[in-house]
């Protein structure tokens, strides 16, 4: 071991090379938000993820966390109008054609080997056919490929989605798209390996967002699951989402892509998720 002076010009690289160099390490710290739980403390927050026969809500008011369920969209926004933010894990914005961007394949791209957890959008078309054949021929025709069965099953809610945006336009582009998996990947700064439906996946996710909720333990999720009818794992992505609208009015979010396009009736295809870098 050799000991330097303070006065030694550690951000000299030809003396202190690649990951040794202080800037370099400097530069790497500052890619990831510091976790701070007052992001959570001064609003009103809601974070939306699909369960069965309805819709999972995290409620972060003012740091207070509330899980509740609800059997539409139209009832979750009656019972709380007005927002600081509302990020939902479901389609916003659908394509028409194969020549429109939305947000899928980049997502993939950065989650590697959770990029399955990303299923493809319906085309517009195939949202609104009625019958499960109607609506793969209605993909096959607009974008060549048929509907997986996990594209087909999520595809009455991004319809009943799509039917309140354009039924209640002052929410356009105020509720907005998120994916857990790609805010726990930015909020950890690496991978989350673990599969979120075992203890191991879950437990890591429950660490990550204790960052921001003060060191709450989220194990009490497993009775409260079976109270309210849906998974501890859709409960877990639900608070992911909440503290992710936190992030977002505190100006660290962005969205993917960068420049969204929108779709025919003007809502923009993006997710809304943490950054990577710290502004």
């Amino acid at each position: 071991m050799i000991w330097l002076p303070l006065t030694e010009d550690f951000t000299d690289k030809a003396k202190f090379a690649g990951e040794q160099n202080i800037a370099h390490i400097i530069n790497v710290a500052l890619q990831y938000p510091i976790p701070d739980r007052n992001y959570t403390q001064d609003g009103f927050y809601i974070g939306v993820d699909g369960c069965r026969n309805g819709w999972i809500a995290a409620v972060l008011d003012h740091g207070d966390l509330r899980l509740e369920r609800y059997e539409s969209i139209e009832a979750l926004i009656c019972r709380y109008p007005d927002f600081d933010a509302f990020l939902i894990d479901m389609a916003i914005g659908l394509r028409d054609n194969a020549d429109q961007i939305r947000p899928e394949q980049a997502a993939r791209e950065e989650l590697g080997r959770k990029a399955s957890s990303v299923f493809p959008i319906p085309s517009r078309s195939a949202v609104y056919a009625e019958t499960e054949e109607e609506q793969k021929q209605a993909n096959i025709k607009a974008f060549g490929k048929s509907l997986a069965k996990q594209s087909l099953a999520i595809l009455p809610k991004i319809r009943e989605l799509d039917l309140f945006l354009s039924s209640h336009p002052e929410y356009q582009n105020r509720i907005l798209e998120s994916h857990p998996e790609l805010a726990f990947t930015r909020m950890k700064g690496s991978e989350v390996i673990c599969n979120k439906k075992n203890y191991p996946g879950f437990t890591e996710r429950e660490w990550i967002l204790s960052e921001y909720l003060g060191r709450k333990h989220l194990s009490y999720f497993y009775d409260e699951a079976k109270e309210l009818q849906c998974k501890p794992d859709d409960m877990m992505d639900a608070v992911c989402l909440a503290v992710t609208g936190a992030l977002y009015a505190h100006g660290l979010c962005e969205t993917i892509p960068a420049n969204p396009e929108r779709d025919a009736h003007g809502l923009e295809m993006k997710m809304t998720v943490p950054k990577k870098v710290l502004q």
